[in-house]
């Protein structure tokens, strides 16, 4: 008998369960508030993980170029697109391209950057088949990276480097 009491058993009704009404008003109200401090900081957290994907990015790519370059045993060839909001690499196999500036035979990968994000060379940044950072004629030379990102605040540069002759990318 004394089983089927306590399967009956209800709670009192003076016990509640759950939040108020007003409870629930007064968390979104603070949750408002808090919305409307942090929504304008949106824009520049999102610019600021922009510019990290990118410099990342552009790091990863030139170093991939270098050792397709070398795995490959071809001249590899970085091309930035006209507006610097995208590039490309691809292997150019014997016999060379003559023109000027050279292009690649194959593609071997392509990026396109962020809005607003731009990349730009002081000269084409071409790979020899030993991984070194050459001109068109084969030279071994120096080129300045610089990557920009443009808002309606203006134009920053936040990645400046030189690839050295060596392949190293050295940052500024």
């Amino acid at each position: 008998m004394a089983l089927l009491a306590t399967a009956s058993y209800r709670h009192d009704s003076d016990t509640t369960a759950g939040f108020s009404l007003l409870e629930l008003m007064v968390a979104l109200v603070v949750l408002a508030v808090l919305t409307g401090l942090l929504a304008p900081n949106f824009a520049t957290i999102s610019g600021s993980f922009d510019r990290l994907n990118a410099r990342s990015n552009l790091l990863q790519d030139l170093k991939r170029a270098q050792a397709e370059s070398l795995t490959k045993g071809c001249r590899g060839i970085f091309q930035i697109a006209v507006g610097g909001n995208s590039y490309s690499f691809g292997c150019d196999f014997l016999a060379y391209d003559p023109a000027s500036p050279p292009s690649y035979d194959q593609q071997s990968f392509s990026r396109t950057l962020p809005s607003g994000v731009q990349v730009s060379a002081s000269s084409q940044i071409i790979f020899n088949s030993r991984g070194q950072s050459v001109d068109e004629n084969d030279v071994i030379s120096t080129t300045t990276i610089t990557m920009t990102r443009s808002s309606s605040e203006g134009s920053e540069t936040f990645v400046s480097g030189t690839l050295l002759g060596t392949g190293l990318f050295a940052l500024d």
